[in-house]
């Protein structure tokens, strides 16, 4: 018995240890601080959003744990609402200190997506800086599910953490390459594709 909690005292120092203390700060309701400084697994973040949505602009700051999904620089213009996230990570104990500016504004970078405005999907957005793809999303604002389109990084396609700390749940993203390629009928015709490949493949293996 006093060997097995010896065993247990070692592994909470060992853990604690090995844990980083990082500044904590929130006012989101998505990340939550208990104190101004947490324990983090690996890495400490420290980010600052800046949204547009419904004309009106704001920043935000936070600091919490360094994650994967959080630990990238990112852009989405959706028409009615844009969000830019910078972000610093770090590994060493109170590294997330610093207050980081907002992203410069980008220059258009000659691609263009479809964008959504009251339903009406017809609409278009200039693309800038690495926004590279397009994206059409089913989200939920405010108890609303709303169909949302617009241009994005690569990172924002793989997960939807940044529209998540806005308080939009993100559901069903689809991104593509080609220009203006997130309308309706492209993203049937893609899915055509795709089943049609899949079903030769089956069929002549």
């Amino acid at each position: 018995m006093k060997f097995q909690l010896t065993l247990l005292l070692i592994s909470m120092l060992f853990s604690e240890a090995l844990s980083l203390v990082c500044q904590c700060v929130s006012p989101l309701g998505s990340v939550r601080c208990q104190s101004t400084e947490i324990n983090c697994p690996s890495q400490c973040a420290s980010v600052t959003l800046f949204t547009v949505k419904d004309g009106k602009n704001l920043t935000t700051a936070l600091k919490t744990c360094g994650v994967p999904e959080l630990c990238s620089t990112e852009s989405v213009n959706l028409g009615e609402v844009k969000v830019t996230r910078n972000v610093k990570c770090c590994n060493t104990t109170r590294c997330n200190t610093e207050t980081l500016p907002v992203l410069p504004e980008q220059r258009a970078n000659g691609k263009m997506c479809y964008s959504c405005k009251d339903n009406d999907c017809s609409q278009t957005v200039d693309c800038v800086g690495n926004e590279l793809h397009c994206i059409s999303q089913k989200v939920t604002d405010q108890g609303k599910t709303l169909t949302m389109k617009g241009c994005a990084v690569k990172s924002a396609c793989d997960n939807s953490a940044l529209l998540n700390l806005q308080g939009i749940d993100s559901l069903n993203i689809q991104c593509c390459e080609g220009n203006l390629c997130n309308g309706v009928e492209s993203f049937t015709l893609s899915f055509l594709l795709m089943f049609l490949s899949l079903l030769s493949s089956i069929l002549f293996y």
